[in-house]
C-alpha cells in the first residue's frame, strides 16, 4: 500500500475522533491561535509548522503524515483558461503553480521530506463531470471525498484574513468542465458545493495539502538555503520577463521591472494583515511602524543570508502624483523592503494589482493620519486610518546579475 492510500485510510478512520481532538480549533479573531506541536510527534488534529507555514495534521502513519494548510496561502483562479479549460486537475494552472512556484518556497532540505503523492481524480459523483487522469503531485488540493472526511472545524478554517465567508478550491470538477467544486458554499464554511464555481474566478482561496515523510529525516528548524539554491533563484529571475512569477525566499513574487541586472519584485499576495502604524497619529512612511516591521522582522525571518545579500538597499522618493490631497509624503527613505507608492502601483498591470484583499501603499491619504490602499484593481486615494489593519504586500529589489541589460 502506498503512502497516499495508507494515509487516506487513516484519515477516514480518524474522523470520529477529530471532533474531540480539535475542540477549540478554528479560532475566531477573538480567540487565541492553537499552539503548534513539533513534528514528528504531532497527532491527527494538531497544528504543526513546516516551511514557515502552519498546517493541520489530517492523517498520520508510522512513516509520515498528511498536512493541510491552516489558512489559505493565496487567492487565485483554479485555471487561468476560465471557460476554455477542460476542468481537470492535471491540466489546471493552479496545479502548475503549486508544484512549481509554491514548491520553490521550500528549501531543498524541506523538499526532501515532501513525498510525491499519486492522486486519483474521480468524476463529480452528482454531475458526472470527468476528473481526468491520475496525477503525481508534491503539492495538491483535496478532492471532494477527502474534504468530506475532515472535521467541520478544519474545513471552516479556510479564512482569508478577516473575510468570514471565504471559500476554498477542491481539485474535483463541478457541474461542468468550466466549474470546480469548493468548500464554503453559501457562506457556510464547512459546506461543500459539488456544482462548484467558475474555474477562472480569481477570488477562490488556495489551501495546499502535502504528504510529509519524516522517517530517518530531521525536520529543519529554520530556513537553510544552500549557495546552489540561492544561485538557482537568481538564475530563474534572470530568465523571466515582467509579469512572470518567481519563488524567492518564503514567497512567490511578480516581476514588475528589470533593468541593469536589478529586478523589482512585488509579493503575489499579502504576507500579513496589519496596521500601517501602531497608533492613529499624523505619520509618514519614514516613521510608520509597518516600515520598521518590514525592514526588521520580515526581512530577517523570510530570507536566507544569501538572499539578503542580493536584496539591495534602495533610495525611495515620492512623486507629485503620490499625494492627491497635498498631504505630506515625508522624507526620502532607504529601504531593503518597502511598499509601493501610488505611482508605482499605477505602473503595473491590473492582474498584478489584484490580490483578493485590500492592501496598503506607502502614499498618504486625504488626512495625515490616513494612508492610501488598493482595492481590487483600483485605489482609494482618500485612504483609511493608519491604525486599521489592511493587507501587506512587500516589494524588494534584487540584484541578479552584474551585467547591464541589452
Amino acid at each position: 500500500m502506498n503512502m497516499k492510500k495508507a494515509m487516506l485510510s487513516v484519515l477516514a478512520a480518524a474522523v470520529l475522533g477529530l471532533a474531540i481532538i480539535l475542540s477549540g480549533c478554528g479560532a475566531s479573531a477573538q480567540e487565541s491561535a492553537k499552539e503548534a506541536v513539533g513534528l514528528p510527534d504531532a497527532s491527527v488534529g494538531d497544528i504543526v509548522v513546516f516551511g514557515d507555514l502552519r498546517w493541520y495534521v489530517i492523517a498520520k502513519t508510522e512513516t509520515g503524515c498528511t498536512l493541510l494548510s491552516e489558512k489559505p496561502v493565496i487567492k487565485m483562479a483554479y485555471d487561468e483558461a476560465g471557460y476554455n479549460t477542460n476542468g481537470t486537475w492535471e491540466e489546471s494552472s493552479l496545479r502548475a503553480w503549486l508544484n512549481e512556484k509554491f514548491l520553490g518556497t521550500f528549501t531543498e532540505e524541506e523538499k526532501a521530506l515532501i513525498a510525491k503523492t499519486h492522486n486519483i481524480n474521480p468524476a463529480n459523483r452528482e454531475y458526472g463531470t470527468p476528473g481526468g487522469n491520475d496525477t503525481d503531485d508534491y503539492i495538491f488540493l483535496l478532492s471532494v471525498d477527502e474534504a468530506e472526511a475532515l472535521d467541520a472545524k478544519v474545513k471552516k478554517c479556510g479564512r482569508w484574513y478577516d473575510l468570514s465567508n471565504q471559500w476554498w478550491w477542491l481539485r474535483t470538477p463541478g457541474a461542468n468542465t468550466s466549474y470546480e467544486a469548493y468548500v464554503g458554499a453559501g457562506g457556510e464554511k464547512n459546506a461543500i458545493d459539488l456544482a462548484g464555481d467558475i474555474a477562472g474566478y480569481e477570488y477562490g482561496a488556495v489551501r495546499p495539502a502535502l504528504n510529509l515523510c519524516f522517517t530517518d529525516n530531521k525536520i529543519p528548524a529554520a530556513m537553510n538555503r544552500t549557495p546552489s539554491e540561492e544561485e538557482a533563484e537568481l538564475a530563474a529571475i534572470s530568465d523571466l520577463q515582467v509579469g512572470d512569477v518567481v519563488a524567492f525566499g518564503r514567497y512567490t513574487w511578480y516581476v514588475t521591472e528589470k533593468m541593469d541586472g536589478i529586478c523589482t519584485l512585488l509579493c503575489q499576495g499579502p504576507v500579513a494583515e496589519m496596521p500601517y502604524n501602531d497608533s492613529k497619529t499624523d505619520i509618514t512612511w519614514e516613521n510608520c511602524s509597518l516600515r520598521r516591521w518590514l525592514n526588521e522582522d520580515f526581512y530577517n525571518s523570510k530570507f536566507s543570508d544569501g538572499e539578503k545579500a542580493s536584496i539591495i538597499t534602495t533610495h525611495y522618493a515620492f512623486t507629485d502624483a503620490d499625494s492627491s490631497y497635498e498631504t505630506d509624503c515625508g522624507n526620502d527613505t532607504d529601504d531593503k523592503v518597502y511598499l509601493f507608492s501610488y505611482s508605482e502601483s499605477a505602473a503595473i498591470s491590473d492582474d498584478m494589482r489584484e490580490c483578493g484583499i485590500w492592501w496598503w501603499l506607502r502614499s498618504p491619504g486625504r488626512e495625515q493620519d490616513n494612508a492610501v490602499f488598493v482595492l481590487g484593481q483600483s485605489w482609494n486615494l482618500m485612504g483609511t486610518e493608519v491604525d486599521q489593519p489592511e493587507g501587506v504586500r512587500p516589494a524588494i529589489r534584487v540584484r541578479y546579475s552584474d551585467r547591464t541589460e541589452d
